[in-house]
């Protein structure tokens, strides 16, 4: 199966459709290329992102469409199916914008001869005219919805309903990432006893060995902040975060933390300070700002220590998802879809942080979510598990299906459904 994608600003979202993209790629053809770098998601030949909003007209960005597909082919043989993202943070408009997104794409690729599919990641449920299949989360499907579905079988002959989202990650790739050198130096502290001795580990550093024997590590892995204020993040969660974090130390628990490029920088200044003073690593995974214009980009750090930050990244590079490799449990945010993707698809416990500000009316899939989560025993809370350390109980959720490998087994069928239906009207 042969699997692009549209590039977004949203690097949790790229990473989600190279998780489907890879995917369809492991059933692919001897001999046929397999994507494995940016090429896989289409941008505009001048580098902006292929969305409607970023065009003075439907001409123009039905040109700008075209220069995608031709710089594309240049290089790889057709697609069968691209993958549309769609940010639920934008206006109402979005789904009539991913219309004329996918209707562009497919006339641009039919403009050169090729005929293929498209598929909306993690929509909404909309009626699309231009979209063959459409992946809607659980989370995203309120009452009414469930009705829709029961009464337009057209309509649901094209959704694709999982719970969770796709990922970039696996085992493989982790454990990959875990032994490169420069992980390697920085997670050796993490090791048992028994797997760092066998690790070539230096005798000067034989005191942090006999600090570390025995103990246990975990993750707090930060989500953050919507540009629209319908989810916030701030130092009162961080706050609480930590909190929660001196407990575990407590308790014999070594104690990483990640941020995400949506996490605010006063926040990631905040736990960076605090990690300092008490012995926990700290790992930023946000850009850093390099010039006015970026730094008015809140995904973008711009706080007290861009010097260490970017001595950091010169040395290690970004640790996620390397770190995974050694942690016994995750803990994410409320607002971050990674505790599905991530932490549950692997089969690592799955903990989730549900205190920080998200509105109901506006973001109700972020609630919808975590309690499907929930009551199907992939997450619990953040409380759960410190109740649970606190009794001496070991954390266990259940493994989530993997959603990429859903996606692709829909995209197969679908088609061979229209593979199917075009042999039988030749016939």
């Amino acid at each position: 199966m042969h699997v692009i994608g549209i590039e977004t600003e949203g690097l949790g979202t790229n990473n989600q459709m190279r998780g489907v993209v890879m995917q369809g790629a492991k059933s692919r053809r001897k001999g046929e290329k397999v994507p494995v770098s940016r090429e896989a998601l289409l941008k505009a030949p001048d580098g902006r992102l292929l969305h409607p909003k970023n065009y003075a007209s439907l001409a123009e960005f039905q040109a700008a469409t075209c220069g995608a597909v031709d710089a594309y082919l240049k290089e790889n043989k057709t697609p069968d199916f691209v993958v549309l993202p769609l940010d639920h943070a934008k206006s109402k408009e979005e789904n009539k914008d991913i219309d004329l997104l996918s209707m562009a794409v497919k006339d641009a690729f039919a403009l050169r001869g090729h005929q293929v599919k498209t598929m909306v990641l993690a929509s909404n449920l909309y009626d699309y005219q231009n979209v063959d299949l459409i992946h809607v989360g659980k989370h995203l499907l309120s009452a009414q919805d469930e009705e829709t579905l029961k009464t337009n079988p057209s309509l649901k002959s094209r959704v694709v309903e999982t719970l969770g989202v796709p990922s970039n990650i696996n085992w493989q790739s982790i454990r990959n990432l875990a032994h490169q050198p420069a992980a390697e130096k920085v997670l050796a502290k993490y090791q048992s006893f028994k797997k760092v001795l066998s690790g070539n580990l230096l005798f000067g550093q034989d005191a942090i060995l006999q600090e570390r024997k025995g103990k246990k590590n975990m993750l707090f892995s930060l989500g953050g902040m919507t540009d629209n204020g319908a989810i916030g993040f701030d130092l009162s969660d961080a706050e609480n975060l930590m909190k929660a974090a001196i407990k575990l130390k407590a308790k014999g628990y070594n104690v990483i933390f990640t941020n995400s490029p949506r996490t605010p920088s006063d926040v990631t200044d905040y736990l960076y300070e605090k990690c300092q003073a008490f012995h926990m690593d700290f790992f930023n995974s946000k850009k850093i700002a390099q010039n006015e214009e970026e730094a008015q980009n809140f995904r973008n750090y711009n706080g007290k220590y861009k010097k260490e930050f970017e001595a950091q990244a010169q040395s290690i590079g970004n640790i996620y998802p390397a770190v995974l490799d050694v942690c016994e449990f995750v803990v994410n945010t409320h607002d971050s879809f990674s505790y599905t993707s991530d932490a549950a698809a692997l089969g690592i416990p799955s903990v989730v942080y549900t205190g920080n500000f998200i509105d109901k009316n506006r973001r109700p899939d972020c609630y919808k979510l975590f309690d499907l989560c929930h009551k199907g025993g992939y997450a619990i809370s953040l409380d759960e598990a410190l109740g649970q350390i606190e009794r001496g109980e070991s954390l266990k959720t259940k493994k989530m299906d993997d959603v990429s490998t859903q996606l692709v087994r829909a995209m197969a069928k679908s088609l061979g459904n229209t593979r199917e239906n075009a042999n039988t009207a030749g016939r």
